[in-house]
């Protein structure tokens, strides 16, 4: 059980704990960068950067005479820290590729930067003002902030388990940079089987490596696979048999998408197809699920605004900044761009309730939902159905990060006005760090992008929902509509059973929206992170005490050092 700090000595809002989170949130942003346009997913980086915060002053008070960090101090540098890392979600593994490959456009770094800093901070004033009313209710506990506490308590208190944390994130991070440069091919190892090709394939065999299904060791998708769960790697494993062995092989032999050479990958050649079914089934579980649990919520009509005049203030700022940009950069009708604005504060509190009840924010899914509201509001228009739902959705991403931190803070005793400036301070760099990445590292995203390298699920769900739902079913090959109707019916049972069921089941029911994803990822990322969790597993059933110590900390320290290596990589290969 956290505590909370009493002391009135320690000074939380200083100049080092800002500069040091805005440091490290430079650095974990391009983590989640790389995570977002790999596998589709980005993690809270409050936890890691409290423990590399923590590390670094730690280090410097011991040999310098200077006054020693501090627990809130340490709330105000990861608040800052995963500000930063959070700012992908504005838009830059989504909506902002989609809108360049769709429209066959560039985005210019300083419009890019002002875009997803307006995105970001308006996420701040929904989770400013909804704060009180959210972390009030005992209903919403916010268990990632309950974790970022006990960690920063835990490495305060002397105890020695935070010291072996400490050494075991450090080690596992120098490991995995050192492989990445030390050996940086990577070896892959396709499965030993074919399977013999039917129809237009006939006389032919496909093989494992054809379909995608090959070991390629991976530290961040071994570890990545470790945090998501047994229950979503499991589908992802799931949904990666049924769209790569099954669905992929039938859509070449009818002829419906041409194969690629023999001895390569057919990823890029099935993808256009696979991409609609797969969508569909997470459209239809972010509906379905979203539906049911503003439904089942009890706290709906507990929620008040609790408005100061930062609040005020920094939504009359903002409110004719985000009109503006999406006006003059995006040519969206007025009445679009107007109506944008409220239904970020609606999404991001739907966001933000779910957050606090589960811990899983449904920044995806809400994405699809607010494409799905703006192709009713302004039909046809491609450009508005992805920019004016980027807002809502990178609203909601900002708000839940700053409430998980607000719920930290106020474990800690930390002044919520001083996170909220952290948090704008890690916007910031945050955004400044992402945006001259994305454009150093993805120059071409029409070419790069949904590509064996870069799969970037998010980018190929947004692009396809929007050609959906403004151009119509002539956007979507008569083969595939039918697959979508298939997959939207079977991911909507299977969240309707939830309510059916006895809940000692529901863990037995696939995650469609996982099983969708598969459809979107090459099959070797879904491989490795279904053993990936299986050998977390394993782990936790031979060694539990030992796991609940230094499995997270492990995993979170692979993660970051492949990301980093690999972004750092990339850059060099590309200067080069």
């Amino acid at each position: 059980m956290v505590t909370k700090i009493n002391s009135v000595s320690q000074q939380a809002l200083s100049v080092r704990a800002i500069i040091t989170g805005m440091a490290l949130g430079s650095l974990l942003v391009m983590c989640n960068l790389y995570m977002g346009l790999r596998i589709g997913w980005s993690i809270n980086m409050s936890v890691l950067s409290s423990l590399l915060g923590f590390i670094i002053w730690r280090g410097i008070s011991a040999a310098t005479p200077i006054r020693a960090w501090e627990p809130r101090e340490a709330n105000i540098q990861q608040t800052a820290a995963s500000a930063a890392g959070g700012t992908v979600s504005a838009g830059l593994v989504s909506a902002i590729p989609a809108y360049m490959i769709i429209s066959q456009s560039t985005f210019d770094y300083w419009p890019m930067v002002v875009w997803m800093v307006s995105i970001s901070l308006l996420g701040i004033c929904v989770a400013s003002a909804i704060r009180p009313a959210m972390l009030h209710n005992e209903r919403l506990r916010f268990p990632a902030g309950i974790a970022t506490a006990e960690v920063i308590n835990d490495m305060f208190s002397g105890a020695r388990v935070a010291q072996h944390k400490t050494i075991a994130l450090l080690s596992a991070m120098a490991v995995t940079i050192m492989h990445r440069f030390f050996i940086p091919v990577s070896y892959k190892i396709p499965l030993g089987f074919s399977i013999p090709g039917q129809g237009a394939v006939a006389g032919s065999s496909i093989s494992a490596k054809n379909l995608g299904f090959i070991i390629d060791p991976s530290y961040m998708l071994l570890a990545f696979g470790a945090i998501i769960g047994t229950k979503s790697a499991l589908s992802l494993f799931l949904g990666s048999l049924i769209a790569w062995l099954a669905v992929g092989p039938y859509i070449v032999s009818q002829g419906w998408e041409k194969p690629g050479p023999v001895d390569s990958q057919w990823f890029s050649y099935l993808i256009d197809w696979l991409v609609w079914p797969g969508v569909a089934m997470m459209l239809a579980s972010a509906i379905t699920t979203t539906t049911i649990s503003l439904f089942k919520s009890q706290n709906k009509t507990k929620l008040k605004l609790m408005w100061g005049w930062q609040e005020c203030l920094l939504l009359a700022l903002l409110t004719p900044v985000l009109i503006g940009l999406q006006v003059y950069l995006f040519g969206i009708s007025l009445f679009a761009a107007i109506l944008a604005v409220p239904l970020a504060f609606i999404f991001a509190i739907v966001a933000a309730q779910v957050v606090g009840e589960t811990g899983i924010p449904p920044i995806g899914a809400l994405g699809k939902l607010s494409q799905l509201s703006f192709s009713v509001i302004s039909p046809g228009n491609l450009t508005t159905n992805l920019m004016t739902a980027n807002v809502a959705s990178g609203a909601a991403g900002q708000a839940t990060d700053l409430l998980n931190d607000f719920k930290a803070g106020q474990l800690l005793g930390t002044n919520p006005r001083q996170q909220m400036f952290a948090q704008a301070m890690g916007i910031l760099v945050g955004c400044l760090t992402s945006a001259a990445v994305f454009i150093l590292l993805i120059p071409n995203p029409a070419e790069q992008l949904m590509t064996e390298q870069w799969p970037a699920p998010g980018v190929a769900a947004w692009t396809a929902i929007a050609q959906a739902l403004t151009q119509g079913l002539e956007a979507i090959p008569q083969s595939a509509r039918y697959a979508m109707f298939i997959g939207i019916v079977v991911a909507t049972i299977n969240e309707l059973l939830l309510l059916l069921i006895p809940p000692k089941w529901h863990p037995y029911l696939p995650s469609m929206s996982a099983v969708g994803l598969a459809f979107i990822l090459p099959a070797q990322v879904s491989m490795m992170l279904s053993i990936g969790a299986l050998l977390a597993w394993i782990l936790r059933k031979l060694a539990p005490r030992w796991s609940k110590r230094f499995l997270i900390a492990l995993a979170a320290g692979c993660i970051a050092g492949e990301s980093l290596a690999g972004v750092l990589g990339s850059l060099v290969f590309l200067f080069n």
